[in-house]
This record gives structure tokens, sequence and C-alpha cells, in this order.
């Protein structure tokens, strides 16, 4: 079975319905943590950026969780490109499959738009990633099952 690791805007409501389609799908297994929310001292959750000290060990769960994976795909809504922690999953991603793949790393990102989106890909998309598709479970399910 194939990880695939799913960088998304946990707070888009239409990104997390996507989501669930798209694990209707028992050919992979799609892997997604939550990552804005760092636990203080006392036990309150507070959301922080990837450059924010505090997130630290976000980052180190994300990357062991991005190490595992095969493949990355982002979930595109109207506003993804202004979500850091998707442009740090991209960029964390790439860098560590670039040693694995070499100039070929690029074809394993996949960006995919959520129905009636035109924009919002995120900037370390660019160069970074395969053409990005429009909503098409089927289609990124071949993409998935086709080998790297």
């Amino acid at each position: 079975m194939a990880l695939v690791y799913v960088s998304m805007d946990h707070d888009d409501a239409a990104q997390v319905r996507a989501l669930a389609k798209l694990r209707a799908n028992a050919a992979y297994e799609l892997r997604v943590h939550e990552r804005v929310v760092v636990v203080e001292p006392g036990g309150k959750g507070v959301r922080v950026r990837p450059t924010d000290p505090r997130a630290a060990p976000v980052k180190a769960a994300i990357g062991a969780q991005l190490a595992q994976c095969a493949r990355l795909v982002v979930l595109i809504g109207d506003t993804t490109e202004s979500h850091p922690w998707i442009e740090w999953e991209v960029r964390s991603f790439f860098e560590q499959k670039v040693p694995l793949a070499g100039p070929q790393t690029w074809r394993r990102i996949r960006g995919m738009r959520l129905k009636g989106t035109r924009g919002g890909d995120p900037a370390a998309l660019a160069g970074r990633a395969t053409v990005t598709l429009d909503w098409s479970p089927a289609a990124l399910g071949h993409w998935i099952a086709s080998p790297l």
C-alpha cells in the first residue's frame, strides 16, 4: 500500500470533506498530521507558524511522517497559497526526497484543486511538482498507483 502525505488547510471545511472522499479509496493510505496546534504547559493549544521555536515538536512529527511517505498531495483551495505550514511541508518533503530521487523528485508531488477552485497554488509547488490536477480522485489514484 502506498503511503501518501496530504498537505491541506485543516480549517477549510471543503478540504476536510475532500479528504474524507479521498480516504474512501482503499488502494492507498493517506496520512495527515494536525500541525497547527502546539500544546503549551497547562494544556492550552495555540496556533504557531513553522518559524516559531515552539513549532519544533510539530515539525519533527511531520518530518517523521514525510519520511515514511513516498508521495505528497497538496489539496488546493482558494487560500492555500497563504498557509505557511503548507509551504513548509512541500519544501520539507522535496528536500527529504532529493537524496533518493535526485532530479526526478518533482514527480513525487502533486497538487489537486478542490471543485470550484481557480487559484490558490502555493509558491512552493512551482518547480517542485507535476501538473496540478483539477478535482479528480480517480486521476489522483492513477497517479499514486503509477511507478515513480
